[in-house]
Parts: structure tokens; sequence; C-alpha cells
């Protein structure tokens, strides 16, 4: 790494895209510039333009506490890795994060002007979340990362405005993500299992996912902005509605477990005759068995190779009204109307 100059702008200083580079390093090209001569960040914004590319989370938290940044990438769901790298590994790469906003041009010319907000720090606690958005040409749906900022002093009013406000929902709301989605990039309320059951739990679901090769698999993210917390589900069936909630271990504790994140998952997934069902490494008790039937909620078990139906879960009761995804709903195997498990 050469040796550049002390970084000497303070908020509210002008200079342009080209300057800086020249200045620190970096490129000129991008919203994502990580420059190795200076060992700093720098993130850039255009509020006035940035909606149009799908970029409508970017700007300040209502009370200025904290900045959003969308991460980069036009197309496909967005990923930590290449161009979101610089951000996500700031803090242990030691990387100051510089922010500017597009704000006018200079006089007599088509050259912007990029005003500096202020440097920031990614938020340790809650650092990214990932939010629907569509690809720049408005034909893919997809989601992208959205990345909590802190400003490292207070910053004046008028810098706030000129960055703009989010637009991030307020209110709990849930999207499907890939299953290859990473739940480190999430929170569960549960706690946080050992790495041997994790491991053990992702082994399952792998299995589960391969041994239905004729069927549709995502997750969902569901957003708890009061909360300031995410959840990620484990198994979603896109074709048959049903939720699945994937235990390393088939006993009492980890059932118990699974009824309640279920319960939690399904309140704010808003699918018409959603079903639940716990997927299990093996058959569990029959009393266990008998809970989950009173719970309304499925059962499927590995038994050596393959995967046993035992009983699917009763669709829920609609509980949002007019909110519910319209459509028909797929019938799933076998009928839930089954006698009690003994």
């Amino acid at each position: 790494m050469t040796s550049s100059p002390p970084f000497r702008f303070t908020p509210g200083d002008f200079v342009t895209r080209r300057d800086l580079a020249i200045e620190y390093g970096g490129s000129t090209q991008g919203g994502i510039v990580a420059s190795r001569q200076s060992n700093m960040v720098f993130l850039f914004t255009d509020p006035a333009h940035g909606s149009q590319f799908g970029y409508v989370y970017d700007g300040f938290a209502d009370d200025g506490s904290a900045y959003y940044y969308t991460g980069a990438g036009q197309s496909g769901d967005q990923v930590l890795t290449h161009s979101n790298a610089p951000i996500a590994k700031a803090s242990q790469r030691g990387s100051a994060i510089q922010l500017f906003a597009a704000d006018g041009f200079i006089a007599g010319t088509g050259t912007k002007r990029q005003r500096y907000i202020g440097e920031f720090v990614l938020d340790p606690s809650e650092p990214v979340q990932r939010m629907p958005a569509h690809s720049a040409d408005g034909k893919e749906a997809r989601t992208v990362l959205v990345f909590r900022l802190l400003p490292v002093t207070e910053l004046p009013p008028q810098l706030v405005d000129v960055a703009g406000r989010s637009q991030l929902p307020s209110e709990p709301f849930a999207i499907e993500v890939p299953t290859e989605i990473n739940s480190a990039e999430f929170f569960e309320t549960a706690g946080t299992p050992g790495q041997i059951a994790v491991r053990r739990e992702s082994d399952l679901v792998t299995s589960f996912l391969s041994s239905q090769p004729d069927r549709e698999f995502s997750r969902w993210a569901i957003n708890l902005p009061a909360e300031r917390t995410r959840l990620l589900t484990d198994v979603y069936d896109e074709r048959d509605r049903i939720l699945y909630e994937a235990k390393a271990i088939a006993g009492r504790s980890d059932l118990r477990m699974a009824v309640g994140q279920l319960y939690d998952y399904r309140r704010h997934i808003e699918v018409a005759d959603l079903r639940c069902s716990v997927l299990l490494p093996a058959r569990p008790s029959a009393d266990l068995r008998d809970l989950l039937l009173d719970a309304g909620l499925g059962l499927v078990f590995k038994e050596h190779s393959a995967f046993t139906f035992e009983f699917a879960g009763t669709p829920r009761a609609p509980c949002h009204g007019s909110r519910l995804t319209p459509g028909r709903a797929t019938p799933i195997r076998p009928s839930p109307d089954l006698p009690r498990v003994r």
C-alpha cells in the first residue's frame, strides 16, 4: 500500500470523483470504490437518480442515526462478495468508509459535484439485511443487500437532507429468498445453536432438497424493524405452500422449539393456506408426534436414505384479512385427517 495524504475533507465539502481518485486512489466508476492507496472505501449515492435502478433504500433513517446503503449488482440476488466485500470487510481491514452524495454540477460542465457527507462504520449489531427489488431493466424480481452505516461524528441536519431519507419499511414484512442465502446475514431470536447442530441441520436440509428434484424451494426472510431483528426460515415448498423447520435432533426440546418458531414465522408470511411442517433426521416418539398433530403441524422425517411424509399440517386460517396473498391452494400428500398416533 502506497502512502497518501491525510483525508482533508470535512462534511459539506465538494469534490469531483476525478480529483478524489487522483488524490486518494480508487476508480471514478461504480458506487462502491475501495482504494488500496489510502485504505479507504468511498461510497457514492445519487438520491435524484438512484430509484430508477431500484436503490430506493439509500438514505438516512428518520432520526438520522444511521445511513442505509444498497449494495452493488444490478441483476440477480446481490452477494456479500466481490463489489460488496469492501463494505462488509471494512472493519477487519481497518478501512474508513467515506460517504459522498451527488449534489449539482461544476459550473459550465456536465461533471457532477460530490458532497462529502462524512465517515461511517458498518453497524456491528445489524450490518446488513436483504430487501426486495427489481433489476435495472425492471423485469427481474430479486433481493438486494442494504448495509446499515453509523456516522462516526454527528452530522449537520442539512447534510442529512442532501443524502435523502431511506424508504425502508417500518412495519414487519417477509420476502422470499433463494435457499442459497447464507443464514449468517440474519439473526435468529431463538439464539445461536452449536456448530455441530447447525451442520447437522444443514446436511438434513441439503439431503431433503436433493430428494425432491421436481419441487421448487426457497426460504422466507422476515424483517422486524421495530425490534431490529431478522429471521430466516429453513425451507419453503413453493408449489405446495409448506414451510419446513429443520431440527438436528428428534427430541422434545428441539420439537418444542420448532413449534414455536413455525408459529412465529407463519404470522408474518402472507400466503393463503400456508401449511407448516417439521423436518427431522429420525422418527420422533408417539407423544411428540401427537404434539405436532395437536399443533396442526406436519411431520417429515428421514428413514435410511428416504424421507417419510407421515402427516401434513393444517392450513392456516386467515389472520390478516385482505393482506393474504390470493391464489388457489395446492393439496399435498397425505391427508391431514389422520387418527391420533399411538
